[in-house]
């Protein structure tokens, strides 16, 4: 009985997307922390700046994962899927595996083509607010997305992944394409 009261609650608690006005140093409305590290197959360097201007400037989806964390497991092939609906919406996983060849080898495992940054020191998932203590990864908070509009500003950041993640990041897309507009300093 508390065991199906607890799995209904957990069921109800990924209902619906969870969003942060702040991780760590990423803030809605700021500009998104930079960072730079090795590709997962160690062949390229990878920064912010280049993922945003290459091909073309683009707004990015920054997903921290890794193949040990089964939420993770569950959300990036949904990612995925939503950056071939949009085009001009460029994923980018940022891997918090030790091992390379297990990064590598989830990357191949799900289809994964987007660019991914390898980060087993964790320093990017400390400067987003998701390392772990020491290491420990059971103190890792994943996975964690992040949307960075095309002026290079964290737009949202999703905490966890419901089923409406699609359609949170869909409007939150929409939003960033219009301009953030001052509020008015006229009295009424």
């Amino acid at each position: 009985m508390i065991i199906a009261i607890l799995s209904a609650l957990l069921a109800t608690a990924t209902a619906t997307t969870v969003k942060l006005n702040e991780s760590g140093a990423a803030r809605v409305g700021a500009p998104a922390p930079s960072f730079g590290g090795w590709d997962i197959a160690g062949k390229q360097v990878l920064t912010l700046d280049a993922l945003r201007h290459k091909p073309q400037l683009s707004p990015l989806l920054i997903t921290f994962g890794a193949s040990w964390c089964h939420p993770c497991r569950e959300g990036l092939p949904r990612l995925i899927e939503l950056s071939k609906k949009h085009p001009e919406l460029r994923l980018v996983l940022i891997d918090v595996e030790v091992d390379g060849e297990k990064a590598q080898g989830w990357a191949n495992e799900i289809g994964l083509t987007a660019p991914a940054v390898l980060d087993k020191f964790e320093n990017i998932a400390k400067t987003y607010g998701l390392g772990g203590a020491d290491g420990d990864k059971q103190s890792m908070k994943l996975p964690r997305t992040f949307l960075v509009d095309v002026t290079g500003r964290v737009r949202a950041i999703y905490l966890e992944e419901g089923k409406d993640l699609e359609q949170v990041i869909e409007a939150d897309l929409e939003a960033a394409k219009s301009p953030v507009r001052p509020a008015s300093t006229e009295a009424k």
